[in-house]
């Protein structure tokens, strides 16, 4: 019999990796897909609070779509806690690369803190917090 922790583990880092593949892409719709909506749902992102709409309407805008390669390589030191059998919490650091639709680029790095809940099967984002700060891309 398999172990439920592992089983949490496992599910919850694929959804990492398969958030980190909607990112590459800049695929709003791909990345929304890991998201919870609803009214007490809430983000942050370098301390400013976002709500899922705001997030989706950051993401749909066509200067999001037009980025080209963000989070390079992937996430790091990525670490999963189970809290029960439908919250886990996650943390793991990043690099960043951003390159406009002009051409520049943009290095960042940071950490981030995602609360998952296993909402009818699927593991969602039900708060999260980042933070950027500048990389030398060294």
């Amino acid at each position: 019999m398999e172990n439920p922790q592992r089983a949490i583990v496992a599910a919850v880092e694929a959804r990492m990796r398969s958030a980190e593949a909607a990112e590459r892409l800049a695929d709003p719709e791909q990345m929304l897909a890991h998201f919870a909506s609803g009214p007490d749902v809430y983000f942050y992102n370098d301390g400013q609070r976002w709500t899922y709409a705001a997030l989706a309407a950051g993401l749909r805008s066509s200067g999001f779509r037009s980025l080209k390669g963000l989070i390079e390589p992937g996430f790091g030191d990525l670490h999963v806690w189970v809290l029960g059998a439908e919250y886990a919490l996650v943390t793991a650091k990043f690099k960043r690369t951003v390159t406009d639709s002009s051409g520049a680029v943009t290095r960042s790095q940071g950490a981030l803190s995602w609360l998952w809940r296993n909402i009818d099967g699927q593991w969602l984002i039900v708060y999260g917090q980042t933070d950027h700060r500048p990389d030398s891309g060294a």
